[in-house]
């Protein structure tokens, strides 16, 4: 097998999963551009059972130090033992970084201090806190910051949702590094990021069907009585998926419900970072799709008070990157190509 390389994950949208999905997961993530972030602080054998069944894309492996009820802080620095046994099994490396609590500059610096003294290929996780995201002085710091030190990072969103506001805001900002970002234990929000210049993005598990023309996962209860009160909206909601065979997602198993979910989604991401050269385009695409499906929900409001419209779809549609941070080119000339188009549309 070829040596894995950080940019093998370029433009992918992954599914982030734990071991006893890991199968499942892979089986549905190798008929689209995907790959697999596996959860847990025990990753060999499942790395090597998917090896030995034949899937080949990429995999990473999240030690998930930084969750939980007494998470890791990021001052305890990383192991080296961790690296080493994700090179061993072949793959990009995901740091062990315990938790950054908004603010922890010293644990930032920590993480990338002892990161330097990792070989590559690397990934330096940063599970930040979701106040960091409230304080726009502090994402430019933060922007700066890497692209001073120059190692690719892995970015988890730890304690707030992604339909907050000032989250979406400040990862759209974060997006203006110049080293590459993977988004980490995402929903569908994950999308938007990579059509906004993430390098990657991983799709939590999140209970609920995914539902394309809503953007948004629902309970299956929710959708039945969204088709009987909308019949003007009968054409949004049959699925081609292989779960779904081409009817309404309706009577699906737990287990049918994720895999549908999988299967939509990554479908979507496929059609929309078609253009993978284009972070324009993409970007677009994707506002474009914030845009139709938030029309949906306020038909759907209209017929069905007081139906919530998500706000996060309209956060996602009005987002435009600002420029900020310091100018570092990447290592390869994808990127570098990348990040003209970057600084042309920030200076346009």
């Amino acid at each position: 097998m070829a040596q894995p390389r950080v940019d093998d994950l370029l433009r992918r949208l992954l599914v982030q999963c734990a071991p006893e999905q890991a199968v499942t997961a892979a089986d549905i993530a190798t008929g689209y551009r995907s790959g697999l972030v596996v959860t847990g602080p025990k990753p060999r054998h499942t790395v090597r059972h998917l090896r030995r069944t034949g899937y080949a894309g990429p995999i990473l492996c999240d030690a998930g130090r930084y969750s939980g009820s007494h998470p890791l802080r990021a001052g305890a620095g990383l192991r080296g033992a961790w690296t080493a046994e994700q090179h061993d099994l072949g793959l990009v490396a995901l740091t062990d970084s315990g938790y950054l609590s908004p603010g922890d500059w010293p644990g930032l610096h920590r993480l990338l201090a002892d990161a330097r003294g990792h070989p590559p290929p690397l990934l330096v996780t940063l599970p930040l806190g979701a106040g960091w995201f409230a304080v726009p002085a502090w994402i430019d710091r933060l922007v700066a910051t890497l692209n001073n030190a120059r190692l690719p990072v892995a970015v988890a969103v730890v304690g707030e949702s992604f339909a907050t506001r000032y989250v979406t805001r400040g990862l759209v900002r974060l997006l203006t590094v110049t080293v590459p970002v993977v988004l980490l234990r995402s929903d569908i929000g994950a999308l938007g990021a990579v059509c906004h210049g993430a390098h990657a993005g991983a799709l939590a598990t999140t209970s609920g069907l995914f539902v394309p023309a809503l953007l948004g996962h629902h309970r299956p209860a929710v959708l039945a009585r969204i088709v009987e009160r909308t019949p003007g909206l009968a054409d949004l909601w049959p699925c081609g998926c292989p779960e779904c065979g081409g009817g309404v997602p309706g009577d699906l198993s737990p287990d049918g419900i994720y895999r549908h979910s999988l299967h939509a989604q990554l479908a979507l991401g496929d059609r929309l970072l078609s253009a993978r050269r284009d972070l324009t385009a993409m970007t677009g695409a994707w506002r474009a799709q914030c845009e139709q499906a938030l029309s949906v929900h306020e038909e759907i409001a209209d017929l069905m008070p007081p139906w919530p419209v998500p706000p996060a779809l309209r956060w996602w549609r009005d987002a435009q990157p600002p420029s900020v941070g310091a100018s570092v080119p990447r290592q390869n000339s994808y990127d570098a190509s990348d990040r003209r188009e970057r600084i042309d549309r920030r200076t346009s």
